[in-house]
């Protein structure tokens, strides 16, 4: 895997047209008539996205009950939410198993360093977190919470905009991200942008407890979302930090080039920002790279 970090720039600049159509998004307002389409009547003005990170397994026969709750949700609130699916710990060890079941490894550095961080394997999973805040003192959730999570935060105004272009270079396989970050809203603390890189859509094994006896075993499973790999590392790169200013922007590009064996039509780039102290993930963008 071959990642490249080319700049990172941080200045302030004025936002005072967008901040003074956003002050207030209607709650509930998530979905006009679009014909059951999502992406197809977004307003024109920044909106709070909601990460959800969904930490899964290929043998948790749970876990696609978690998978179902996300798409679910994404069908509720639509590109308001942006999804990434963290194989890690017990349930995505691989098996030399003699159909080859379970050889594939889910796995990455940043899910195993996200796992050590938060001690996820050891409470089971399925287990999710939404926008990294506490429900009811819960940080780690069951999927039959998640709902409620998003629907805490999904009214609220968004503190920052993200927008991620990006192209890509099919001859060398490269991807090339171009992240900005702006605050429209005045806050403080120290805030990291992680940027990363999610397939959608691989065809694998996976097992269902939901299934009878005998055919839990799911050879054309459908994984949705899955962690790939980071472009900026598990905890990202610092983008402001003090008291921060309605308008302070910052901007980074990175570059990334993709193993063959990964589909480039079904990758997207995800970045979110989150507060240091406090892990809090204050906005999320995903954009796919073709």
């Amino acid at each position: 895997m071959k990642l490249f970090k080319t700049s990172i720039w941080l200045v302030a600049v004025s936002l005072l047209p967008i901040i003074s159509s956003c002050d207030k998004i209607e709650e509930g307002k998530f979905l006009e008539d679009t014909g059951g389409k999502c992406g197809q009547d977004l307003p024109n003005f920044p909106i709070r996205k909601i990460l959800i990170e969904d930490f899964t397994g290929h043998t948790c026969g749970n876990c696609p009950r978690a998978a179902e709750t996300v798409e679910s949700l994404k069908g509720i609130y639509c590109d308001h939410i942006v999804t990434v699916a963290v194989h890690m710990g017990f349930f995505a060890e691989t098996e030399s198993n003699p159909d080859s079941s379970y050889a594939y490894d889910f796995t990455t550095p940043m899910g195993n360093e996200i796992d050590g961080q938060f001690n996820i394997d050891p409470t089971g999973l399925p287990k999710g977190m939404i926008n990294r805040t506490v429900l009811d003192g819960e940080l780690l959730l069951s999927y039959a919470g998640w709902g409620t999570a998003v629907e805490a935060l999904a009214g609220l105004p968004p503190d920052m905009d993200i927008d991620i272009s990006n192209s890509y270079d099919g001859a060398t396989r490269t991807v090339t991200a171009e992240v900005t970050s702006a605050f429209i809203s005045n806050l403080s603390g120290t805030y990291n942008v992680v940027v990363l890189l999610t397939e959608d859509s691989i065809i694998n094994w996976q097992k269902d407890y939901d299934l009878p006896g005998g055919q839990q075993d799911i050879e054309f499973y459908v994984h949705r979302h899955v962690l790939r790999n980071s472009f900026t590392g598990t905890w990202g790169d610092e983008i402001a930090t003090g008291s921060i200013a309605t308008g302070t922007t910052a901007a980074n590009t990175y570059s990334m080039v993709l193993p063959n064996e990964w589909d480039e039509n079904k990758c997207a780039v995800v970045a979110y920002v989150y507060e240091t102290s406090s892990n809090e993930v204050v906005q999320a963008e995903e954009s796919k790279i073709k």
